[in-house]
């Protein structure tokens, strides 16, 4: 499995995670987390032994997964955008003043599926690879 953990975070506070296996990602996510500067958006990357903590924060709301190095950029971050969109559309304000794990027992199923997803599904590259195929024919 590709990814091995995922979570979603406001500022250093946990909403939800899920954890594919038994590893310490959850201690290194919290570090990230507090070291992230600002409130800016960003996508960065970070690299902790043989795996790669990937991270997207927009509008306040950070998701933040951890991925084998062998997963590369676009499956981590084709996951992390879209664990974004289901989370905003899922809990709308309610993210602005949740409680810590507050969407934990519902949210950790959609992480582990789509975890699971974008680790074995081939077709998650593909239709990743079109979608940005199609917006540069649009651009042109």
């Amino acid at each position: 499995m590709a990814i091995l953990f995922s979570l979603v975070a406001r500022g250093s506070v946990v909403l939800a995670e899920c954890s594919a296996t038994a590893t310490n990602a959850s201690a290194i996510a919290r570090q990230i987390l507090d070291k992230i500067p600002g409130n800016n958006d960003s996508h960065v990357s970070y690299s902790q032994d043989r795996y790669i903590f990937h991270v997207k924060r927009t509008d306040g709301l950070t998701v933040l997964c951890m991925a084998d190095d062998t997963a590369g950029r676009r499956i981590p971050f084709a996951f992390l955008e879209d664990i974004h969109q289901r989370f905003v559309k899922t809990y709308g304000r309610a993210v602005l003043s949740a409680q810590a794990y507050g969407m934990n027992d519902e949210f950790s199923r959609v992480l582990s599926q789509q975890m699971e997803y974008y680790s074995d599904d081939p077709n998650a590259d593909r239709i990743n690879r079109i979608k940005g195929e199609m917006s540069q024919v649009e651009m042109s």
